[in-house]
């Protein structure tokens, strides 16, 4: 029994000990720090001072807390990975003795910040004899949320609000469980921003740490990876992640001794093909598949793993950055991805306390409750908490796999401005695109019979007539004004395109152009925008008095089950009880899509098959259709329900397909059941009516400047109000969609 007095020296010993750490001979890592001070003792679980043997990879992200040239770390994990313990009560068992400093720890929320408080922190402190004698003895110095220390630091318990996250400054903070809170703190912006933002007072000696398990589904079944280590499209903390230097857990194999991945996911296991998989589990006995394959298969040599080598291989294991390898002799070569963030990404191959067969076995069973229920939930939970990976929606993974890559398919036979032998007729589709890179988007293509397609051009007009800065002209404002959409006359609708017969030209036939987008305003500061502006263009087409306005479809999608998938309507009227004058052209962009997408799929020429060029890249860097335009054509996945939605920024490619698909169904191809005896303007070439020499092709671009000025003195005539709207003219063209 100890005397008051042997109590107080033995408190004093450890209060000195402690500060004895923050001296520079004896400055120690965080992980360092962590085992020297923090204690656990778990009710009915592990007791003891804290250790990284069990979990070396926790290590180096521990370490990196400390860092001076990063302001962040960010680790990516399942959970059974240890990452908890050693990113929280480790940096805050450092912290405290080493190197103080105010700690905010926000939990994803209140309820679990108070959980938090009380089953970990709490205990850290009343067991780590070096962090209890460093606590304030004052009452009031010690709640749920707010912790205080004799040197003046305090920890913070918090969860993700402004004003958890706002105001204060702190020197550490921390962001456990982050795919688990919102993604937008009242409308705020990230719990990472937020939290970043508190440290940057301290500069270079501010850190903010966030972890998680991968919480947000995949946004592109199609994606690939640019480099090695990068991240597929997720929100939240992958997202992070990808804007770190991303570090992966390597092992090195005991057979060949070359180094592998201990990639997140399965796909270590040499498990079936996921559609085989599905029907394998409906009567196998999961317990006796996972033993089967609950072993790790190297990528190199083949050779098989056992579950017993798996702490071997972690205690020997190195994280690297993108960018960087390890030869067999343990040489690290290549160039590092830099960043200021160190973040990590660990699998849950990995993973300390994750048995591979529990692993396994999960996956199976969620498998299973897929194949007979169709019901996702265990499947994403295990690929989430047990795998660490974001999970991927099972109808999007189909539907990657059973789409065809078009850029695989390119035909080194193309050539750009020229229609294939097989052309009927040539179309042309215009996306109005605003904003700081306001244009018109273009794309012309060849059309044989039964929907056969050819990418004959893709360009942008960007460029007005319009006085600019210098000799130059200004930017295309298609929604401020209207006089820029006469540049669609000259660079589309007049264009003609070389066929294989010499001297022979073939002009577009018809040419789409979307009629939804921005407002703005014109020059004088009247409202004005893409609509107002489209339907004053074809107005002024329809007054040059040579049909040229015939060639023109305004068109706007829309979605819903309800929209019927083609339907011509007149809009524009002055007023809503007035008949509108311009003829518009709506159809439903899930069904156009899904025709679209089915035509896309398409590996073999044909009835639907579209014909690309071989795109520019390395192997061929002459070619004239850029690889960003296959990502467009991906930019859109379809849901379960039929809804298409956009998981990329650009997806004008997709959109002029789908407004290509919408001029044939205008046209009536569909109606043409015998294209040996198809109208003129789809005959074979030597007998199509809409083929033009180049002198008369010269012609008509002179006549043309002729009828703009017409065009344009009588778009200045204002219309009176009681005079009904002009009758369109009908067109010569069959077609059984012709009102």
């Amino acid at each position: 029994m100890l005397t008051p007095d042997e109590h107080y020296a033995n408190a004093l010993s450890d209060i000195c000990a402690s500060y004895e750490a923050l001296r520079p001979p004896r400055r120690l890592s965080v992980s360092q720090g962590a085992a020297a001070n923090l204690f656990i003792k778990q009710p009915g679980g592990y007791v003891g001072q804290w250790s990284a043997d069990e979990t070396p990879y926790m290590s180096e992200p521990m370490d990196m807390l400390a860092s001076r040239r990063h302001e962040a770390v960010c680790f990516v994990g399942p959970a059974r990975t240890g990452k908890t313990m050693g990113l929280l009560e480790g940096w805050g068992a450092h912290v405290i003795v080493n190197d103080p400093g105010d700690l905010l720890i926000v939990q994803m929320t209140q309820d679990k910040a108070r959980e938090y408080s009380k089953t970990r922190i709490d205990r850290m402190l009343r067991h780590s004899p070096h962090l209890a004698a460093l606590k304030s003895t004052s009452a009031q110095d010690d709640n749920t949320h707010d912790k205080m220390f004799r040197h003046g630091m305090w920890l913070r318990v918090g969860w993700p609000t402004v004003s958890q996250l706002s105001s204060s400054d702190y020197r550490y903070v921390g962001l456990t469980d982050y795919d688990r809170m919102p993604a937008d703190i009242d409308g705020e912006g990230s719990a990472f921003a937020l939290g970043l933002k508190r440290t940057t007072t301290f500069l270079s000696r501010g850190m903010c740490m966030v972890e998680s398990s991968p919480g947000y589904d995949v946004t592109d079944p199609n994606w690939q990876p640019v480099t090695s280590h990068e991240a597929p499209p997720a929100d939240g903390v992958l997202s992070i992640y990808n804007r770190g230097d991303r570090r992966r857990w390597y092992w090195k194999c005991r057979d060949c001794h070359e180094w592998f991945e201990a990639a997140p996911g399965i796909g270590l296991f040499g498990l079936p093909p996921r559609k085989h998989l599905v029907d394998i589990v409906r009567e196998a006995d999961l317990n006796t598949l996972a033993d089967q394959y609950a072993k790790v298969i190297c990528p190199h040599c083949g050779s098989i793993i056992e579950k017993r080598h798996k702490h071997e291989l972690n205690r020997a294991g190195r994280w690297l950055q993108d960018g960087l390898s390890l030869t067999s002799d343990d040489e690290v070569v290549g160039q590092a991805m830099v960043s200021s963030i160190a973040s990590y990404w660990l699998g849950g191959v990995a993973a300390a306390y994750q048995p591979w067969k529990s692993l396994v076995l999960r996956y199976l069973q969620g498998l299973r409750e897929y194949a007979l229920a169709g019901s996702e939930l265990t499947l994403r939970t295990t690929t989430n908490t047990d795998q660490g990976m974001p999970y991927t929606p099972v109808h999007m993974l189909e539907s990657a796999e059973a789409s065809a890559n078009p850029a695989t398919r390119g035909d080194a036979t193309m050539e750009r401005h020229t229609v294939p032998a097989e052309t009927r007729y040539l179309t042309a589709q215009v996306d109005v695109q605003g904003g700081s890179g306001a244009r018109f988007e273009v794309q012309i293509h060849a059309h044989g019979p039964n929907y056969e397609q050819w990418m004959v051009n893709r360009f942008a007009v960007k460029d007005s007539r319009r006085p600019g800065v210098g000799t130059e002209w200004a930017p295309i404002d298609p929604a401020s004004y209207p006089e820029d959409w006469d540049r669609l006359v000259d660079e589309v609708l007049l264009t003609t395109y070389k066929t294989p017969i010499e001297g022979v030209e073939l002009r577009v036939l018809m040419t789409a152009i979307d009629s939804g987008g921005e407002a703005g305003k014109d020059a004088e500061g009247n409202k004005a925008g893409v609509t107002a502006n489209a339907y004053a263009f074809y107005r002024r087409l329809r007054a040059r008095g040579d049909g040229l306005h015939e060639r023109v479809m305004l068109t706007k999608g829309r979605a819903g089950r309800e929209v019927p998938m083609y339907r011509k309507t007149l809009v524009g009227g002055r007023t809503p009880a007035e008949k509108g004058d311009v003829p518009l052209h709506t159809f439903n962009t899930d069904l156009m899509k899904d025709a679209v997408d089915s035509c896309l799929k398409r590996t073999v020429p044909g009835p639907g098959y579209i014909h690309f060029p071989v795109p520019k890249g390395p192997k061929n860097p002459d070619g004239w259709l850029p690889m960003s335009f296959f990502d467009e054509l991906k930019a859109e996945v379809r849901d379960k329900t039929g809804k298409w939605h956009k998981i990329r920024k650009r997806n004008e490619a997709l959109d002029l397909f789908v407004m290509a698909r919408v001029i044939s169904l205008r046209l009536g191809v569909d109606k043409i059941k015998d294209w040996s005896r198809a109208p003129k303007w789809a005959a074979p070439l030597e007998q199509n009516d809409q083929t033009i020499s180049r002198q008369d092709r010269r012609d008509m671009r002179e006549n043309a400047v002729d009828q703009s000025a017409v065009a344009a003195a009588a778009a200045v005539k204002p219309m009176p109000l009681n005079r009904p709207a002009p009758r369109p003219r009908r067109r010569t063209v069959p077609s059984p969609y012709l009102s």
